[in-house]
C-alpha cells in the first residue's frame, strides 16, 4: 500500500468519526446561531439605543451651532455632541483615531475618514445652514418673501483615505472572519491534541504505527481533522452571509465571494500551520489534565497574530503590517485584512504562501520526529529533548 493511499486511510477514518458525531452538529447548529444572532438581534432591537455622533469642530463657528446640531440631530435620532480644536490637523488626527465622526472646518466644508455618512452629513449641514441663514437674515434685514428664497450653499466634503463602501464592507467581512479563524483554529487544533493523547493513552496508537509511518499518520489526522474544522467553518460562514444578505442596514459587498474564497485559503494554511504544533504538543503528554499547560504557548502565539490582524484593520499600509503578513505564525490573519483592503501586491501574496508552505513542510517533518519518538512513551510528560532522541532509536 502507498504511502498516500495510507495517509488518505486515516484522513477517511477522522472524517466519518468526526462529522458523525452528536457533538459536531451541535456545535455546527450552535456555531451558526450565534453568528446570526450577533447579525441579527442589533437589527431587530437596536432602535432603542440612539446612536452617539461627535463632530469636529475646527476655525471660527457660531456658539448656537451645538444646540442647533443637537436639534437637527433629534430628527433623525441621533445623539450629537460636538469637540473644538485649535487646528485642522489636531482635528484630522482625532478623526482618523476615531475620537470624531466628522470634522466641519470654518462652517464651510466636511472632513470625513474615508466614507460619507449621509446621514451625518444631512444633520450638519442642516444647522450649519441654519446658522448661515439666520445671520444673513439679521445682517441684511431681508423681508419674509426673501426670506423664503434665500438658499444657503452646500458645504464642500473631502475625506483623508480613498472612499469606497466596497473596501469598508470587505474590511467588516474580514473582521468577522478573523473571530472565526481564532475560535476554529484554537477548537479544532484542540481537538488534534485531545485526540493524540487520547489513542496514545489507550494504545491504539501503537496498533496504528505498526502500518503507518509517524509523519504519515500525523498528516492523516491533521488534514481529517482539518477537512471537518473547514467544512463547519463554512456552514458558519454561509450563515453569515444569509443573514447580512437579510439585514436591512448592512451592506453585503459585490466581492464576497472573492473574499470568502481567500479567508477560506488562508483558513487552510492558518490552521496547517497551528496543526502541526498542536499534533507535535499532544504526542508529548499522555493525560488530558496536562493537556492545558501544552495549550497554552500556542494559543498565546494565535492570541498575538489575532492582535495583530486587528492592528492591520487600521494600518493595512504601515511596516509592521507588512512584516506580519510574511512571518508564518502571523501572515494567515494579517493577509486576510490585507486582501480585504485591496492594497496587496500579487508577488506579496505568493511570497508570503511560498512562506507558509516551506514553514510547514519543514514544521511537519520536525513534528513527525518529535511525534514518533514520544507517542510511544507513556507516564509523564516526555521532553523535547528525548522525544527526539527517542525517534533516533525508534528509527
Amino acid at each position: 500500500m502507498s504511502g498516500a493511499r495510507r495517509v488518505w486511510l486515516v484522513i477517511r477514518r477522522e472524517w466519518i468519526q468526526r462529522v458523525r458525531s452528536t457533538a459536531f452538529r451541535v456545535s455546527t447548529a450552535l456555531s451558526a446561531a450565534i453568528v446570526v444572532a450577533i447579525i441579527v438581534i442589533p437589527q431587530m432591537y437596536g432602535g432603542g439605543a440612539t446612536p452617539t455622533k461627535v463632530v469636529g469642530l475646527v476655525g471660527g463657528s457660531s456658539s448656537q451651532l451645538p444646540a442647533l446640531l443637537q436639534s437637527a440631530g433629534k430628527q433623525v435620532e441621533l445623539t450629537m455632541k460636538t469637540r473644538s480644536f485649535d487646528d485642522e490637523s489636531a482635528g484630522e488626527e482625532a478623526l482618523r483615531s476615531g475620537d470624531v465622526d466628522v470634522l466641519l472646518v470654518d462652517q464651510r466644508g466636511l472632513v470625513w475618514t474615508a466614507e460619507v455618512d449621509d446621514q451625518l452629513g444631512a444633520v450638519v449641514t442642516a444647522a450649519v445652514q441654519a446658522v448661515e441663514q439666520q445671520r444673513a437674515i439679521d445682517g441684511l434685514g431681508l423681508t419674509p418673501e426673501q426670506q423664503q428664497q434665500l438658499r444657503p450653499l452646500p458645504l464642500s466634503t473631502r475625506s483623508l483615505e480613498p472612499v469606497t463602501k466596497e473596501r469598508t464592507a470587505r474590511i467588516a467581512l474580514a473582521t468577522i472572519a478573523l473571530v472565526l479563524l481564532l475560535m476554529f483554529i484554537s477548537f479544532y487544533g484542540g481537538f488534534l491534541l485531545v485526540g493524540v493523547i487520547e489513542e496514545k493513552s489507550s494504545r491504539v496508537v501503537e496498533v496504528m504505527l505498526s502500518r503507518l509511518r509517524p509523519t504519515e499518520l500525523l498528516t492523516g489526522k491533521i488534514v481529517g481533522i482539518g477537512l471537518v474544522g473547514l467544512a463547519q467553518f463554512s456552514v458558519v460562514a454561509v450563515a453569515a452571509l444569509v443573514a447580512l444578505a437579510l439585514s436591512d442596514n448592512t451592506d453585503v459587498p459585490t466581492t464576497a465571494g472573492a473574499t470568502i474564497g481567500w479567508i477560506v485559503f488562508w483558513f487552510i494554511l492558518g490552521y496547517a500551520f497551528y496543526a502541526v504544533l498542536y499534533g507535535a504538543a499532544g504526542s508529548l503528554v499522555s493525560r488530558q489534565e496536562e493537556a492545558q499547560s501544552m495549550t497554552f504557548p500556542i494559543t498565546a502565539v494565535l492570541l498575538v497574530a489575532y492582535l495583530f490582524a486587528l492592528g492591520a484593520t487600521q494600518s493595512p499600509d504601515s511596516v509592521t503590517t507588512l512584516i506580519a503578513s510574511f512571518v508564518p505564525p502571523t501572515a494567515p490573519m494579517v493577509m486576510i485584512v490585507r486582501i480585504a483592503n485591496g492594497s496587496v501586491p500579487w508577488w506579496q501574496i505568493g511570497l508570503s504562501v511560498v512562506l507558509m508552505l516551506v514553514t510547514i513542510f519543514g514544521m511537519l517533518l520536525l513534528a513527525g520526529r518529535i511525534y514518533a519518538g514520544a507517542v510511544l512513551r507513556v507516564g509523564g510528560r516526555v521532553k523535547l529533548k528525548e522525544a527526539w532522541r527517542g525517534a533516533e532509536v525508534s528509527g
